[in-house]
């Protein structure tokens, strides 16, 4: 399997734990991690007030959880989706949630799918397999 990049933006270290152990088992070892939506957003788009660059490419896809310190996960969907350097990467949803407010506003920007947490290796792979099909 070739290297994928993945950035997974999550603040619960249990739910980050249990993802990564997933995306290893799964294949995927070149994972970035961000704690928090700003975080997220500096690292994919650079923090133009301090004049500062991205920090990584944008990544082949990304796993975002909604509920984020600094910056909610659906103003940091809003915020990749408007910039042309981001707004093509496929993202998945971790989530807890059943807000349908929530599922719709991801579903029309373009989310590929809701993943429940925990992360497990069964539910990603049904869900890759769908999406590529």
């Amino acid at each position: 399997m070739s290297i994928v990049k993945v950035l997974l933006i999550e603040d619960n270290s249990d739910d980050e734990f249990l993802a990564l152990r997933t995306l290893k088992k799964m294949g995927f070892f070149d994972v970035k991690v961000a704690r928090d939506g700003r975080e997220a957003i500096n690292m994919l788009l650079g923090d133009e007030s301090a004049g500062l660059p991205p920090q990584i490419d944008p990544p082949s896809f990304m796993l975002l959880d909604l509920r984020l310190p600094k910056l909610d996960g659906l103003e940091v969907l809003r915020k990749l989706r408007s910039s042309g350097r981001t707004s093509g990467v496929p993202v998945y949803v971790l989530t807890s949630s059943e807000d349908p407010h929530d599922k719709e506003v991801c579903k029309n920007l373009g989310v590929i799918a809701f993943l429940p947490k925990p992360l497990t290796v069964d539910v990603f792979q049904s869900v890759l397999q769908s999406s590529a099909g």
